[in-house]
């Protein structure tokens, strides 16, 4: 490989930025539709912040955000050192291992507290099994019957599939990364504005690898950008100004809702890393750091916790400063459980 290609950075600042306000987009997005759903609080009618508009989405705009970080964050890692069975290892222990953690406690709770979540899985085929010993239940629940607990659901499964494809997505990108971009981004337009798949475009793997080849692109070009001082304000400013856009604009754009909410998506990715260079507030950024550093085993959790609390709250009104309790509550849950399974994979590997 040209490594002349490739940056030397492997860590950046906005990429922990990034993916700590995505995982709290989508950690809001399903606390607000689960008290929605057990009539507990109707946010929209209250006129408050709400998770969507016209042409924004938070959970989508989280979800794009995560693949994009995923792609740059594997494409950083490649440019130290690369082996291809140390990387199937490693992300083997990375996604895998905390699954099964998750998948037993959620199987345990789900005895204990909601059996109705089993009930079905007697009438499935045990040969679908396979698909959740290898993490992907939950992405073809959308075709048939599977053995999902929703630990992971569909997002899971997609990012597994695009990290066995990143070996190839890689050496695309080393060998032109332009032109491996652009004809991404062909592809990408033909199949969302095609709308040759039933799926949800927004829970579609072909659909979502680009986010993931997009960061992993980005992660490359927008540290030279940056360089140049006069560019790194005009994109700075001009990426704020989508987001205020994206936010206050009540008229639906003439696009996709899956193009727009990848636009904004891309635009808070070029916004973190032209706000890199400046002062370091070293507390904050630890936060941060400490955040992301269990941001995987939120993200297992963070809905098992959300249905099982809210499932039981289900049908009682709620006032503003319960749901902010609530709320507060079940981050903490999310929080002490995601060190339990961290510390749990910990000493696994030192076995």
């Amino acid at each position: 490989m040209n490594s002349k290609v490739l940056n030397t950075k492997t860590k950046y600042r906005a990429m922990n930025w990034a993916r700590t306000l995505a995982f709290l987009f989508i950690i809001v997005y399903h606390f607000m539709v689960q008290l929605e759903q057990g009539s507990n609080y109707d946010f929209a009618s209250k006129g408050l912040f709400y998770y969507s508009n016209a042409n924004l989405h938070i959970a989508i705009i989280g979800v794009s955000m995560f693949f994009m970080i995923s792609g740059a964050g594997l494409m950083l890692s490649a440019t130290r050192r690369w082996n291809l069975k140390d990387f199937y290892r490693r992300r083997f222990v990375k996604l895998l291992i905390p699954f099964y953690l998750v998948e037993l406690f959620t199987l345990v709770a789900s005895f204990a507290i909601k059996p109705e979540w089993l009930a079905s899985f007697t009438f499935i085929s045990k040969g679908k099994i396979i698909l959740n010993l290898l993490g992907m239940d939950g992405y073809f629940e959308q075709f048939f019957p599977t053995f999902s607990l929703h630990v992971g659901e569909w997002f899971l499964g997609a990012l597994i599939m695009l990290y066995a494809l990143f070996p190839l997505f890689r050496f695309c990108m080393a060998k032109n990364r332009y032109l491996t971009i652009i004809v991404a981004t062909v592809y990408y337009l033909v199949l969302v504005l095609g709308n040759y798949s039933t799926i949800s475009p927004w829970t579609n793997v072909f659909v979502k690898a680009y986010d993931f080849i997009l960061g992993m692109f980005l992660v490359l070009e927008l540290p030279r950008m940056m360089g140049n001082k006069q560019l790194r304000i005009a994109l700075r400013i001009t990426s704020a100004i989508v987001i205020v856009v994206g936010i206050v604009c009540k008229l639906a754009l003439p696009i996709p809702l899956t193009i727009s909410n990848l636009i904004y998506a891309n635009a808070i990715f070029i916004f973190f890393f032209s706000m890199e260079n400046l002062a370091r507030n070293d507390k904050v950024d630890n936060l941060i750091d400490s955040i992301c550093g269990i941001s995987y085993e939120i993200f297992l959790v963070h809905h098992i916790i959300i249905y099982y609390i809210g499932d039981n709250l289900a049908g009682q009104l709620l006032g503003l400063r319960q749901v902010g309790a609530l709320f507060i509550t079940e981050v903490m849950l999310m929080i002490a459980m995601a060190l339990l399974v961290k510390g749990a994979v910990r000493f696994i590997n030192k076995l």
